[in-house]
């Protein structure tokens, strides 16, 4: 799973590199682009949010490669919501934790590192980036303040575990690959014999482990044959939006596998021999409670926030948008 993260960080860094320009309006003080109920949005952070919504514009409910007007709409929503949650946040009485503080200070430190290029190319500077880490981590206390343990709407903790054992799933895996990368640096699948083999291997492991052998024996034994990735095991727990895994993946381990019985699970590019472990045994349940806090009472702090933004007045520089938005398209 780390794996995956880091390669897919790799190669957007790789692409963000190749970014050369700079923004017209880049300076120590970025022009207002947006004006919520008073309060300015500089354009390096609507660049910000624009770009997050160009990245992924399926998490924001919005088609691939979408048009200005659509990116736009939402990007300027992303700004109020932002003025919106530090309002909210000052209002409540809340305070960043110390832990919080840690945790933006390296997820800039991250970020700038990656895709400093990029961010240049469109006007973000790395305040900027203090300031969205910021907002995030502010969204995230507003909803366990109200949602949490003793908020005004507390969600239950047996309500938060029936949602993780829905939308969560915890088991041990061998993984294999079924392409490779080419003498032209090409992904690039395996020929039919070579494939055989590998499923070969695989379902004879399954059939070792179903013999009583543990997995960690199965795969040292194995680690030579090349059609594993790591002769050591991994324990991962992933939700069913894990973008790290096949999105059939999630549906077969969860609903599909009893506890404790090894399965081999073939996609198109990748081969698993499986274990499903049980959810109650899952050491790090605590830790996933609160990720369940958050996407299981997402929507009703949307709500809060649409209720809080109906009384704001939110106006924009059509002039600035098209600009940035001319800039911000080309990195993608």
């Amino acid at each position: 799973m780390k794996t995956g993260i880091k390669l897919a960080a790799v190669l957007l860094a790789a692409l963000f590199a190749l970014c050369g320009c700079t923004m017209p309006w880049q300076s120590d003080e970025p022009k207002t682009v947006v004006t919520v109920s008073g309060a300015s949005v500089g354009a390096d952070l609507y660049a910000c949010y624009l770009a997050q919504i160009l990245h992924d514009p399926a998490s924001y409910d919005l088609q691939k490669n979408p048009n200005r007007a659509d990116a736009e709409q939402k990007a300027v929503q992303l700004c109020a919501e932002h003025v919106a949650v530090n309002t909210m946040f000052v209002r409540d009485g809340l305070h960043l934790t110390p832990e919080y503080k840690t945790r933006i200070a390296e997820n800039v430190s991250v970020k700038w590192d990656l895709y400093r290029n990029f961010y240049n190319a469109v006007g973000v500077r790395k305040q900027t980036l203090t300031e969205y880490e910021t907002a995030a981590a502010k969204r995230e206390l507003l909803i366990a303040n109200k949602y949490g343990e003793h908020g005004t709407a507390a969600v239950s903790k047996i309500e938060l575990d029936a949602y993780y054992a829905v939308n969560y799933v915890t088991f041990r895996s061998v993984n294999g690959y079924l392409t490779r990368i080419g003498a032209d640096g090409k992904t690039e699948r395996l020929s039919q014999d070579e494939i055989t083999q590998v499923e070969n291997d695989f379902r004879r492991m399954c059939e070792e482990v179903r013999g009583g052998t543990s997995l960690e024996d199965v795969v040292k034994e194995n680690a030579g044959s090349g059609s594993i990735l790591s002769s050591e095991v991994q324990t991962v727990t992933i939700n069913r939006t894990t973008s790290n895994y096949p999105s059939e993946f999630f549906a077969t381990v969860q609903q599909q596998m009893e506890e404790g019985t090894p399965r081999v699970i073939e996609t198109e590019d990748n081969i698993f021999l499986v274990v499903k472990e049980s959810s109650e045994k899952d050491e790090n349940l605590s830790a996933h409670r609160f990720a369940c806090l958050l996407e299981k009472s997402g929507p009703s702090f949307q709500n809060d926030l649409n209720a809080e933004l109906a009384g704001y007045k939110v106006q924009k520089s059509t002039t600035a948008l098209g600009e940035i938005w001319s800039v911000v398209r080309k990195q993608f």
